[in-house]
């Protein structure tokens, strides 16, 4: 199955409460400012989420950027990025990561980064 990636460098919007949503957006700010970083994509890639795509389409609202989950104690970040070739993945997929976890402190957090498209 082929997926159709819209990559897009905005906020998310709508649907989940107000702090999430304050989180996710610093946490696409810290993301963003990550070298070699050219690309945030939904969080949930479309194939995995045709209900929320289709909610998406019907009412206008951009799938969320970043993906959040959990407790005030413990946090799951869910990134998919587009990496350009000016640094290798792996070390622009931990930097990323590592900014997160720090942004987070003193709460834990689990990090999943994918990186979806290489080069620009």
């Amino acid at each position: 199955m082929t997926e159709f990636l819209e990559a897009a460098n905005t906020s998310p919007s709508g649907g989940s409460a107000a702090a999430s949503t304050t989180l996710a957006e610093e946490l696409l700010v810290l993301v963003q400012a990550v070298e070699g970083v050219h690309s945030v994509y939904p969080a949930q890639p479309l194939w995995q989420s045709i209900a929320g795509a289709a909610m998406a389409a019907v009412t206008g609202e951009t799938l969320p950027l970043i993906g959040l989950v959990g407790t005030a104690d413990t946090l799951a970040v869910k990134v998919r990025i587009g990496v350009d070739a000016s640094r290798p993945a792996p070390a622009v997929t931990r930097e990323a990561a590592s900014a997160i976890r720090r942004h987070l402190l003193p709460r834990a957090a689990v990090v999943e980064i994918s990186v979806v498209k290489l080069g620009s």
